[in-house]
């Protein structure tokens, strides 16, 4: 049976963090009923600890003072003999104000392949706007999966170990430092198989500055979701900021 893990930094946004992380249980369930062994590892140093116990996750206990090394710490974990009898056979580095697409996951990359995504939407701070973005670039959005076997090129710890921000990019660049042989695919469903949302004044990259990326469609975010994820998701999101619930099925292809 193939593994995946989903490896999340968390700090604070505990709510936020508790509605994605309860939401990303629901995506390791499908997962796992269509033959994927799917979970994840969270790392963090506060309630978002909890969480994850909560729900079934590993998860590694470490502070915020550089996002790169909860990264580190999380794939280590995840595909590193020393730490794991059962290394997985892939991870995802994800966000844990990050929504996902179970599908996107169904089959896992071969052992020289890194499967990047390029379309994905992201909801403003205050709930009232949904924006999907083609991110035009070799790795696409900052979710990836990453087969064990590359990650071995790096030590298994594939990002600087001083970063604050752009730990995507580090990884990418260290792995095909390391494996010039790496080759890049890019997979899509649809421009909602990864939603990204952000909370006031606790982004690394706020929602004004996706501006460098091209537009795909700007809608209310619960109208353009409703149907497309949970219903018992889509609640707790609407409740978190403050919205009410509506309950139009809308499909968008």
């Amino acid at each position: 049976m193939p593994s995946l893990w989903f490896v999340v930094p968390a700090a604070g946004r505990v709510e936020l963090a508790q509605i994605c992380l309860t939401q990303l249980r629901r995506t390791c369930d499908a997962l796992e009923a269509e033959g994927v062994r799917a979970n994840a590892v969270v790392i963090a140093d506060d309630e978002n600890l909890d969480t994850a116990r909560e729900l079934g996750f590993a998860w590694v206990r470490r502070n915020n003072n550089f996002v790169s090394r909860k990264f580190n710490d999380g794939i280590q974990l995840a595909c590193d003999r020393k730490f794991n009898r059962h290394p997985v056979d892939c991870v995802v580095p994800c966000g844990s104000d990050d929504w996902v697409d179970w599908r996107l996951f169904m089959e896992l990359p071969d052992r020289d392949t890194m499967v990047g995504f390029q379309r994905m939407a992201f909801v403003r701070e205050d709930g009232q706007e949904l924006t999907v973005r083609y991110i035009n670039s070799e790795g696409g959005c900052g979710i990836r999966m990453w087969p064990r076997q590359l990650m071995a090129f790096t030590g298994f710890r594939p990002a600087d170990e001083d970063r604050e921000r752009g730990c995507d990019t580090s990884i990418l660049v260290h792995t095909r430092n390391a494996a010039p042989h790496m080759r890049v695919q890019h997979r899509d469903i649809d421009p909602l198989q990864i939603v990204d949302w952000k909370s006031d004044g606790q982004n690394l990259n706020p929602y004004a500055a996706l501006s460098r990326h091209r537009v795909e469609l700007e809608r209310d975010p619960f109208e353009i979701l409703d149907g497309r994820y949970p219903d018992e998701s889509l609640d707790a999101m609407a409740s978190h900021y403050h919205r009410g619930v509506v309950r139009h099925p809308l499909v968008y292809a």
